[in-house]
């Protein structure tokens, strides 16, 4: 009895933990994605934000111009790959904060920019949490 008294909680814990996470990793063949272009993106991602914080709008337009082309392939990489439709819906998702980020710096709001770029980094984090290879 004992023993159910302390499983019980730790399994449900456990549980919640699991379901409020909600990432499954996903393992995909992803020995042919652009890792070039992977790599350029996470260099990128790491500026984007502070570029627009700074307002150094050219560096953000240029930072953005690589998050736009490296959506896109993604977006078209995981549409050729089985069971990956939410890397899909995650590029594409991408792609909309980068231009809500640039439509903001053409107003000036630099606020407004600066969350699109944070959503546009936490949707690579979002992809990473399900796709990213542990090893590659």
């Amino acid at each position: 009895m004992v023993w159910k008294m302390v499983a019980l909680p730790l399994l449900l814990t456990f549980l919640l933990t699991v379901s409020a996470s909600g990432t499954e990793r996903k393992e995909i063949d992803l020995r042919d994605y652009d890792d070039e272009l992977m790599r350029d993106l996470d260099r990128t991602i790491k500026f984007f934000e502070p570029d627009i914080v700074a307002k150094n709008v050219e560096g953000a337009k240029q930072d953005a111009e690589i998050l736009v082309e490296g959506f896109q392939y993604t977006e078209d990489y995981f549409s050729k790959k089985e069971n990956a439709e939410d890397a899909v819906e995650i590029s594409q998702r991408g792609l909309r904060s980068v231009a809500a980020a640039l439509a903001a710096l053409s107003d000036s709001d630099f606020d407004k920019a600066s969350a699109s770029a944070r959503d546009a980094a936490e949707t690579c984090r979002a992809c990473h949490d399900i796709y990213k290879p542990l090893k590659k």
